[in-house]
């Protein structure tokens, strides 16, 4: 009951940020609910609670979602994701995939708190960035901390970028579900713990809306790059 308590309450943090910044609340909840339960059950739970988590922000923005736009995005990332599959039959070790993860985050956090302006993408750079995204997220379903550096240039209002946002990686957690099942993945603990928070994920959701009118994203986007730069620090040493 104690594990389950404090998951849950890491994964309402770590999506209560994800409200606010837009982006992040897998990249929080997935390498701090391992500590508790482990990187395999932390990925299937955090996948369950992604699912319900940009379901209601896609009901939210349903309005700003541009279908046309963000099906070949989810196709490109789609590959991405075989090719994490690929990967990841090569990569047993949850310790070493930790680091792994660490790493990403770390780069992703250092480069965004470091450069000032913002660098434009050209169409080959977004393809990559997109394809790495996939990869990523099929890994350890924290896609969304690289993909930001694509769609926050290609969707400058703040609503379309949530609501976009939301069905790409909504899509891609239902892909997960299927070949996380497949695989023989799903247990009593993890299955608890992902349905256990899809209610308190969904009210971060509401409460990240109401303090998102009262302080500037930027600013608290700035804030969850130092914090994701300090968990980076501690899941690679």
């Amino acid at each position: 009951m104690g594990k389950l308590i404090g998951a849950e309450l890491l994964i309402f943090g770590s999506f209560l940020i994800s409200s606010i910044a837009g982006f992040a609340g897998a990249a929080f909840a997935v390498p701090l609910t391992a500590g508790i339960v482990g990187l395999s059950n932390a990925r299937c739970a955090v996948n369950i609670i992604s699912i319900a988590f940009n379901s209601s922000i896609v009901y939210q923005q349903r309005k700003k979602i541009k279908l046309k736009e963000i099906i070949p995005i989810l196709a490109l990332a789609c590959t991405g994701m075989m090719l994490g599959f690929i990967l990841n039959n090569y990569i047993k070790s949850d310790d070493f995939l930790t680091k792994i993860l660490g790493g990403i985050i770390l780069v992703i956090a250092v480069m965004r708190i470091l450069l000032k302006k913002e660098i434009k993408l050209n169409k080959i750079t977004s393809i990559v960035i997109i394809l790495i995204s996939g990869v990523v997220n099929y890994l350890f379903l924290c896609g969304g901390i690289i993909l930001v550096l694509y769609m926050s240039q290609r969707y400058r209002e703040k609503d379309a970028f949530r609501g976009n946002n939301g069905f790409l990686f909504g899509v891609q957690s239902i892909i997960m579900l299927f070949i996380q099942a497949s695989r023989g993945m799903y247990n009593q603990q993890n299955i608890m713990i992902g349905f256990c928070g899809i209610v308190p994920v969904i009210l971060a959701t509401y409460i990240g809306k109401i303090i998102l009118k009262k302080i500037s994203q930027e600013t608290f986007e700035k804030v969850t790059y130092w914090l994701l730069l300090v968990m980076a620090i501690m899941l690679i040493f």
